[in-house]
C-alpha cells in the first residue's frame, strides 16, 4: 500500500487577532501585535497574507527569527507548512500514514479555521508508521518492540 502524509489546511477571512492560536502538529503559536520572545509566538503582518507567512516560516524556522517570529521559536516536530496562499495556508504531516491523521488541528480565530480537528488522508500500514517514527526519533526501540509484539504476535512483520 502507497504511504500518504496527512494533510490540512487554515483558511483566513481576514488578520488573526492578538493572542488569537493556531495549534498544529502538537505546538500552539500565539499572534501578537507586540512581539515578545517566548517560544510559538507570531508577529501579526500588516496583511493576513503577511500573517500567514510569518506562520509559515515559524512553522519551518524559515524566514526572519526576532522579526516575523520569536527568536526564541523552536521546531514543530508534527509538521511542515507547505503550500501557501493569500487566505490559505497547508500542513503537512512529518510522519506518513494512518498514524498521521491523529495530529490535531485546531484555533481560535475569529477570521480563520481549518477544514476540520485532524489532518486527513494520511494512508499506510502501521509497519510503515513504526519505521517512520523510527526514523525521526519519536520512539526508542523498547516502544518499537512492545508495539510490534501486540501487532504481529506471530513474528510474521
Amino acid at each position: 500500500m502507497a504511504v500518504v502524509f496527512a494533510q490540512g489546511t487554515l483558511t483566513v477571512t481576514g488578520q488573526p487577532l492578538n493572542t488569537e492560536t493556531v495549534t498544529i502538529g502538537g505546538k500552539v503559536y500565539t499572534f501578537q501585535t507586540v512581539l515578545t520572545n517566548v517560544d510559538g509566538n507570531i508577529f501579526i503582518g500588516a496583511t493576513a497574507a503577511a500573517s500567514l507567512q510569518n506562520l509559515k516560516d515559524a512553522v519551518n524556522l524559515t524566514g526572519t527569527p526576532g522579526t516575523q517570529y520569536a527568536a526564541a521559536m523552536t521546531a514543530n516536530t508534527g509538521v511542515v507548512a507547505n503550500t501557501i496562499t493569500a487566505t490559505t495556508l497547508q500542513f503537512v504531516a512529518r510522519i506518513a500514514g494512518l498514524v498521521s491523521n491523529l495530529i490535531a488541528s485546531t484555533e481560535t480565530l475569529t477570521n480563520g479555521s481549518f477544514g476540520g480537528g485532524l489532518l486527513t488522508g494520511g494512508l499506510g500500514d502501521l509497519f510503515t508508521d513504526i519505521r517512520a517514527l523510527i526514523a525521526v526519533n519519536q520512539i526508542n526501540g523498547a516502544v518499537v518492540q512492545a508495539l510490534i509484539d501486540l501487532t504481529d504476535p506471530e513474528g510474521n512483520e
